[in-house]
């Protein structure tokens, strides 16, 4: 329907479809792309006015189904650059200097890539070596090599040809970085064991999981296999979707289980004896300034058990612990659902001539608990304030480093965190 060769108002109809489509269902889209995009950006600029507009207004609800947080607030520019490609050296500018820290899939990739091919055609050596950064940053994140396969036919010999032919060395330099980037991507790819969902292996599973007639069998099929291609790695999800087709929560799970084996390698985990109640479950990148310390990383942690954090100097051990404490980390539950507090002798110049019960109200965390001075006191007490001459009265500025600690401990205690 959207063949230039079709009627105009077919051709708006189709968009507007897709269009809806894309808000109902991001996901869907968003794994669909690569295949979208390149027939709507053909569009944008048709003769007929009622077609531009439509493809214009399309290309933009496709493009906000992709969920990448580094990518999100750039996808306007992105999306104005795919129109007008006068604008591509200063989207790209735009793209160099952030700092991704989030999983690349193919959905950034199918709306940046093409922009990157168009920024090496351009005279311009910085432009072309600042696509060279954005390829070498994005590529390091790609844990699926599948998702960028489709764009490495292009993307490589751009590389090779700017590697070889760019003047300036350190341009060529940083070319030959992403160059070897692309290059190991291609070599993940020849070992690499496909995730896509095979039909015949889902249309078994799906017929002695979910007990369906035959005229339901193959459509059930084509959802289970797309929630397998979307990475849906829940399985509640996966009875919310299957619901609506005569398929129980026991089956739906069933189901997920025996494929998620299959093809979700992290969503199957050994069972636990331990019956201690979870208090956190989540997958988070964590960077620091232009440095990306954690990607992808499961932190787990049950209500009374004790963790240790190894790392190096300057590996993030206390990035991670203040990020958690500041509900930096995503995923992490909120304060509202999970208190957590990071005990550390960070002394307030300002307040440091307080008695250190004085000090303890005065923080806002204590103000905001409504936290009685009579428990202040005796938490101060039971960390060993009793044995000071002043006791709980003790001026801050007087304490000494492991006193200082008693008192950060002495506040963290006040608070009764879960962490």
């Amino acid at each position: 329907a959207m063949d230039p060769k079709e009627k105009w108002q077919t051709m708006v109809g189709a968009l507007n479809m897709v269009s809806k489509f894309a808000e109902c269902s991001p996901l869907s889209t968003s794994f669909a792309l690569n295949d979208i995009i390149p027939i709507v950006t053909q569009m944008v600029n048709d003769s007929k006015q009622e077609v531009s507009v439509a493809a214009r207004e399309c290309l933009s609800k496709i493009c906000q189904s992709i969920d990448n947080r580094d990518v999100e607030p750039f996808i306007p520019a992105l999306v104005s650059a795919t129109i007008d490609h006068e604008e591509v050296i200063e989207c790209v500018q735009k793209l160099a200097s952030t700092t991704f820290v989030q999983t690349v899939t193919a959905a950034p990739l199918a709306l940046i890539a093409p922009l990157l091919l168009l920024g090496f055609r351009v005279r311009s050596t910085a432009t072309k070596r600042m696509c060279a950064v954005i390829i070498n940053n994005m590529s390091k994140l790609v844990e699926d090599p599948e998702d960028a396969a489709p764009f490495l036919p292009k993307l490589v010999p751009a590389l090779e040809k700017a590697k070889e032919e760019i003047s300036d060395p350190e341009a060529r330099t940083v070319c030959g970085k992403a160059f070897e980037q692309l290059q190991s991507i291609e070599e993940r790819l020849k070992t690499h064991k496909s995730c896509k969902a095979v039909r015949g292996v889902v249309e078994k599973e799906v017929k002695v999981s979910f007990g369906l007639s035959d005229d339901k069998l193959e459509y059930v099929a084509t959802l289970v296999c797309s929630l397998v291609n979307c990475k849906v790695m829940d399985d509640d999800d996966w009875a919310d979707e299957l619901k609506p087709y005569g398929v129980s929560e026991e089956g739906a799970k069933k189901a997920f289980k025996a494929l998620a084996a299959l093809y979700f390698a992290d969503a199957v985990e050994e069972e636990e004896d331990d019956d201690a109640e979870q208090l956190c479950d989540c997958k988070f990148t964590l960077a620091y300034g232009s440095k990306v310390l954690l990607h992808n990383t499961k932190l787990k942690l049950k209500r009374g058990h004790k963790y240790g954090l190894l790392g190096g100097n300057d590996s993030g051990k206390t990035t991670l612990m203040r990020a958690i404490a500041n509900e930096q980390v995503d995923g992490f539950p909120p304060a509202s659902e999970l208190r957590t507090v990071f005990v550390e002798a960070d002394i307030i110049g300002e307040l440091s001539d307080l008695p250190c019960v004085d000090y303890i109200l005065a923080d806002p965390r204590i103000k905001k608990a409504g936290i009685t001075e009579e428990v202040v006191t005796r938490m101060l007490m039971s960390v060993g304030f009793g044995e000071m001459q002043n006791k709980a009265k003790t001026l801050v500025t007087f304490l000494s480093g492991g006193w200082r600690m008693k008192l950060a401990l002495a506040r963290a205690m006040c608070l009764d965190a879960d962490i």
